[in-house]
């Protein structure tokens, strides 16, 4: 039994067990304060729960980052980091700051008189746990975690990219079964993704979570606007590729991209910038992949790092001739790097690479008894709510009233990891109805206008609806994909409401045989072979985890009912029973 950790932004815990994940969970989930860093000792005591593992059973720990990670937004802005950017702009040769000896000499002294592994260690003995401790570099676990857990790590072109971590922002690795072969970095300095961040920044919107709402603005401007063209040649020199690097030639690093863009284009209109900031991560990262594809020969790509939360960038790469296959791991940013430690550290202490099972579905989270559901109905108002237990039928049931377009959350079995929801603490609604876009912001969203939704679609219904030549398993909503006419009239709601992208999860009945019964059945009422999905959450909550949670939200939001295992709590002048 071997457990993993992140602590930094988003910290998770993992537990690896008899080659497989057995349990992974973020901390917010359990303190319920989104995205929060720092040592997830809840998360930690719920996947030993989980797993059925006491905590002196643990063989070893892996953690993930040299250098104590970011832990939240704040951090970002401190005084000492923004002195500490001045000075190096100004007085470090841009060759030193890009020195990859100098880079893993600092890393080597740093470890070695740092009291970081020392910190962890005591914090586990602090829960019981009395392990070897192993300390693994950021990217190094970006990469690996996407490798091992690819269905083509016989032999991987490995690429990862993020904001920055241990002093890098990207690394290309060719991956041979246990084998990962470094053959470039990206400093810190040169980062695409600090670029991006920093646009969120200046747009008004919150660095370190919501890039996606750039990514989601970008597709509504026409690229042959003449505003649109003016923009972008702003940005267009701000980085070049050269071979298998990318090089920051804006003179800027961190918070001085602020100051850089209120230069350059403080007059630009919103969609503007962020079309131009979206076109520039593109065209860069294109660049860098093909020049990557190039060198080594290898087309079966795998991805890894926050920078590939950007799913309309890995559809792009998807698309390219020269991709033969594409495994974007899901969740990518550094809640990830908890299930590679978990891995990694098996392996260290002699479990067999080999054995490690290929990813399929990802609910390696909590899940409830039936009397913990029903204690958590005590917080229901029973003037309000109606509440009846509809059994085995549950799913097909709410199929129907889908059909009837109510909306319903839906809270069954294990929580899924990560950033999106699968169907298990999801909101879900009839995926043909524009209506429903505004009944669920005005319910409990409050998403910017320009933002989708998604949908879930059933693998056998995917050919019917979207653009996918290569058959990319889209499993985990990590990739966009065009999609067809008939999904413009049977998912419209779930489309960008411009562009009429989508990003699926496409289910296949051995993932979630429940949820699957429950869209079949919507389908076949209605001839439509997918969803409306959306996280089941307020607007800047983390997803729900207990019925405690799932109630509460009910409670304070406007949706109409609720399916929390097999009951059924509906509003009672909505009521059908």
């Amino acid at each position: 039994m071997y457990l993993g950790i992140h602590d930094g932004h988003t910290a998770t815990a993992c537990l690896f067990k008899d080659g497989k994940i057995t349990a992974c969970i973020s901390e917010e989930r359990i303190n319920r304060i989104k995205e929060w860093g720092g040592f997830p000792k809840n998360a930690i005591l719920e996947v030993l729960r989980i797993s059925n593992v006491n905590p002196s059973d643990i063989k070893a720990v892996g953690i993930s980052s040299i250098f104590p990670p970011i832990k939240s937004v704040d951090e970002l802005e401190c005084h000492f980091l923004k002195k500490l950017a001045k000075f190096s702009i100004k007085f470090i040769p841009k060759s030193i700051i890009r020195s990859s000896n100098l880079r893993k000499l600092f890393l080597e002294i740093y470890e070695m008189l740092s009291n970081r592994k020392d910190y962890v260690k005591n914090e586990l003995e602090k829960i019981g746990i009395k392990a070897n401790v192993y300390l693994y570099e950021h990217h190094f676990i970006h990469a690996f975690t996407s490798h091992v857990l690819s269905k083509t790590r016989n032999e991987n072109l490995i690429i990862t990219l993020d904001g920055s971590g241990d002093l890098l922002s990207g690394t290309i690795s060719i991956g041979r079964n246990n084998e990962i072969i470094r053959i470039s970095e990206i400093s810190n300095y040169d980062s695409i993704g600090e670029f991006y961040m920093r646009i969120t920044q200046f747009l008004g919107m919150k660095p370190l979570s919501h890039e996606y709402k750039v990514m989601g603005l970008s597709a509504y401007v026409d690229e042959n606007e003449k505003q649109a063209i003016e923009t972008f040649k702003i940005f267009k020199n701000y980085f070049e590729v050269k071979n298998l690097k990318i090089y920051n030639k804006t003179g800027a690093y961190k918070s001085l991209y602020l100051n850089l863009f209120k230069n350059q284009i403080l007059n630009k209109r919103f969609d503007y910038i962020a079309f131009s900031a979206q076109k520039l991560l593109e065209e860069t990262v294109i660049e860098l992949v093909k020049n990557a594809i190039k060198k080594t020969s290898i087309r079966n790509v795998v991805l890894g790092g926050g920078v590939f939360m950007n799913v309309k960038l890995n559809n792009k790469i998807l698309m390219l001739d020269e991709v033969e296959n594409l495994f974007v791991m899901p969740s990518c940013s550094d809640e990830s790097l908890a299930i590679g430690c978990a891995i990694k550290c098996a392996i260290d202490e002699g479990f067999k690479f080999e054995n490690v099972n290929f990813l399929e579905d990802i609910y390696w989270g909590t899940s409830y008894s039936k009397g913990e559901v029903e204690k958590s109905f005590e917080n229901l108002d029973e003037k309000e709510f109606e509440i009846k237990y509809i059994g085995d039928d549950i799913d097909e049931f709410v199929g129907e009233l889908i059909i009837e377009n109510y909306i319903i959350a839906r809270f069954k079995n294990r929580m899924e990891f990560g950033a999106r929801a699968l169907g298990n603490r999801s909101i879900l609604a009839n995926p043909s109805n524009l209506e429903v876009i505004t009944r669920i912001n005005k319910a409990i969203k409050q998403r910017d206008f320009w933002m989708p939704f998604a949908p879930t679609i059933l693998y056998e219904d995917q050919d019917r609806y979207i653009l996918n030549p290569k058959k990319h398993e889209g499993y985990y909503m990590i990739m966009a994909f065009f999609t067809k006419e008939e999904a413009h009239k049977h998912l419209r709601a779930a489309l960008h409401q411009y562009d009429l992208s989508a990003r699926p999860q496409i289910l296949i009945k051995e993932h979630n045989e429940s949820y699957y019964k429950l869209i079949k059945r919507f389908k076949e009422k209605t001839g439509i072979g997918g969803i409306l999905n959306t996280s089941f959450n307020l607007h800047g909550e983390p997803i729900v985890m207990s019925p405690n949670d799932a109630i509460w939200t009910l409670k304070n939001s406007l949706l109409d009912g609720l399916a929390i295992e097999n009951y059924l709590i509906l509003r009672k002048k909505l009521s059908k029973f």
